[in-house]
């Protein structure tokens, strides 16, 4: 018999061997071989299943890269493969391809509800001209234009345009015929202004995606004044904001002349002088869309300006 246990039998050098030992070592040898074959592949079977499992729990973890299983976006875009929109003198045409989320109110459980929706052909929609900040918005039932976007709690003032209500995730346009700010499901998809039958100063939404580290500046930008898209106003007028921005207001104070402005029912003086002598003092509200102002004072030469913000529409 043999000391080793892997084997049943062992030879001594010059011994003649039997034929039926030889063949018991070879049979244990191949029996070991097999079992040490299944235990390893069993062993690589369990370390795969183990890592698909972690993978798992890892992607249940982090975002969903299609972005449009998420709980928690809504009213935008989510892929523009052929652009948003292309611009030709009076028409703007919305392109094919551009994947929306509608905004559809809210789940039972408190998430977002959306249509997604998808613009099967190029659509062109001929515009109108204004001195308005129109926009283009997108519905199931085709591509249309508004006088006015806004984005607020509270129901905008200047009635006209499309409405989005976060606290209620609903889009509304406002119907001058029974002057009701009706329900719909849509996105707006482009700002633009219309003048002398030309369409300039267009803004589209862009597509959500993940942010990264890189995105920091950008991010710390979108609240900045875009210096170079002023637009002055008449110290007489009263103003719904159309996008989030900065008012810059500039006025001249004698004695006991006070210059305010009026945002959201709140005065805020702008000027004050306790002399005769005429004082210039220049002051800069940031302001968001929906809000509403107007400028009061009794003495001339006023002068207001709105800044819009980098990153709105």
């Amino acid at each position: 018999m043999s000391n080793n246990s892997l084997i049943p039998y062992s030879f001594t050098p010059g011994a003649k061997a039997k034929a039926q030992e030889v063949n018991a070592n070879f049979i244990a040898l191949a029996e070991k071989i097999e079992e040490n074959r299944e235990y390893t592949t069993s062993k690589i079977a369990e370390t795969v299943e183990q890592i698909e499992e972690s993978a798992s729990e890892s992607e249940n973890k982090k975002a969903d890269k299609n972005l449009s299983n998420t709980n928690l976006l809504t009213n935008c875009v989510l892929e523009c493969p052929n652009g948003v929109v292309t611009v030709s003198e009076n028409i703007i045409t919305v392109k094919s391809g551009l994947k929306l989320m509608l905004p559809d109110g809210f789940n039972s459980d408190g998430t977002v509800k959306n249509i997604i929706y998808e613009v099967e052909e190029d659509t062109p929609v001929t515009t109108v001209s204004n001195s308005e900040l129109n926009c283009i918005y997108v519905t199931t039932g085709g591509c249309f234009y508004a006088t006015a976007y806004y984005v607020c709690e509270a129901e905008p003032k200047t009635k006209q345009g499309v409405w989005y209500k976060m606290s209620e995730n609903k889009v509304y346009l406002y119907k001058t015929d029974t002057q009701t700010w009706d329900v719909m499901q849509a996105v707006v998809v482009a700002t633009y202004k219309n003048t002398s039958d030309t369409v300039t100063l267009v803004e589209t939404a862009k597509p959500v995606r993940l942010l990264t580290s890189n995105d920091r500046m950008s991010i710390l930008n979108w609240r900045a004044p875009n210096y170079a898209s002023p637009v002055t106003q008449s110290s007489s007028g009263t103003y719904t904001a159309k996008q989030s921005g900065y008012l810059l207001v500039s006025s001249i104070s004698k004695a006991n002349q006070h210059q305010c402005v009026i945002i959201n029912d709140y005065w805020y003086y702008v000027g004050w002088s306790n002399t005769n002598t005429a004082v210039r003092q220049a002051t800069m509200f940031p302001l968001k869309r929906g809000d509403t102002y107007y400028f009061y004072g009794s003495y001339n030469n006023n002068y207001i300006e709105f800044i819009p913000m980098e990153g709105d529409l």
